[in-house]
């Protein structure tokens, strides 16, 4: 984090330099992710206004306040910022999911096994193949089934050869135009 203090009618002296850096070390134990600070002094008759500039995890963060004396301008800016700081980290956390072990436990509904069906489970891998090398592969019987790939679209297909001989194809997911 590189601090840049910039003055506007007023000179900034090694003293409000180092008054600013310790008072952003507090910011800092947020734990926050962040950028460049520009902090903009200024003084217009008796009103002394401190403005600073931040990004915060890619969020620009900005606060400006204004008193009778430049210390106490620094001091009340740096808390709105602070506070700004503190708000984005707990929009942040509420977010995110819950962690698993806080969730509250669901009965599981028991799925019977392929096994104890009495289905006998097949696993091989599906080739990828054009239309028309499937439906060469495609048995002549009646009742015939073709699990494949298709290259062109690489999405799942399937053949079906019809009790009457026709071919039918059976697409599980089609596109919708």
């Amino acid at each position: 984090m590189q601090i840049l203090i910039t003055g506007r009618h007023v000179e900034v002296t090694p003293a409000l330099r180092r008054y600013i850096e310790v008072r952003m070390k507090r910011v800092e134990r947020f734990e926050a992710k962040l950028g460049d600070v520009q902090v903009i002094l200024g003084v217009e008759k008796y009103r002394h206004t401190a403005e600073v500039i931040l990004t915060l995890n890619g969020v620009a963060v900005q606060a400006k306040a204004s008193t009778k004396e430049m210390y106490a301008s620094i001091d009340e800016v740096l808390d709105k910022i602070g506070r700004q700081i503190s708000r984005q980290k707990d929009k942040r956390r509420s977010r995110k999911a819950a962690p698993a072990a806080l969730l509250p436990l669901a009965p599981r509904a028991t799925r019977p096994s392929p096994r104890s069906l009495g289905v006998r489970l097949v696993r091989t891998a599906l080739r990828q193949l054009t239309l028309e090398e499937a439906i060469e592969r495609l048995d002549a019987q009646a009742g015939a089934w073709l699990v494949f790939q298709d290259a062109a679209s690489e999405r799942l297909q399937v053949l079906h050869r019809s009790a009457g001989g026709a071919i039918e194809l059976i697409d599980p997911s089609p596109s919708i135009p």
